[in-house]
């Protein structure tokens, strides 16, 4: 997909970056360093926790969430705790230190850690960035960072 172009004062997108950054700052208590920051994974935020501060975000800034899928972005509490695949952990953990162990006794000729014992169970999700709510704050409507380029119109 292109990117679109968006022009803007820089005025306009300081105070979108502000705007946003204390917002989040206030709702996470995370500290906000870049635009790269994930809500989920650096900012520890997720599950019900997401839905909170998406729905208030959406709807302190009156924005248009036209096309935005919470969970396309992030985890829900089911899918964070499922206590069934900690269950198979532990059950796997004598499996899993007996593979150890051989290998450490083999001096590392035998090496069977790098087999998967249990998949996964968490799906990928497209994560939302801390530049995304920005993008999205200052179009009005839900866009992505990556799909939107901001080019500095004159003036200071």
């Amino acid at each position: 997909m292109e990117q679109s172009l968006h022009p803007i004062e820089f005025k306009e997108l300081r105070k979108a970056y502000r705007e946003v950054k204390g917002f989040l700052e206030q709702e996470t208590a995370g500290q906000i360093s870049s635009v790269k920051i994930d809500i989920e994974d650096d900012l520890q935020i997720a599950g019900d926790d997401t839905y909170e501060l998406m729905e208030k975000f959406i709807t302190v800034y009156r924005l248009e969430a036209n096309g935005f899928d919470i969970t396309q972005h992030f985890l829900s509490e089911g899918e964070q705790f499922n206590s069934g695949i900690a269950l198979l952990q532990l059950i796997s953990l004598p499996i899993i230190l007996f593979i150890w162990l051989l290998k450490v006794l083999t001096f590392g000729k035998v090496d069977c850690t790098k087999v998967v014992v249990l998949p996964d169970a968490n799906r990928n999700t497209a994560g939302l960035t801390f530049g995304d709510l920005v993008t999205w704050y200052i179009r009005g409507k839900y866009s992505l960072r990556k799909d939107v380029c901001f080019v500095l119109r004159g003036g200071a």
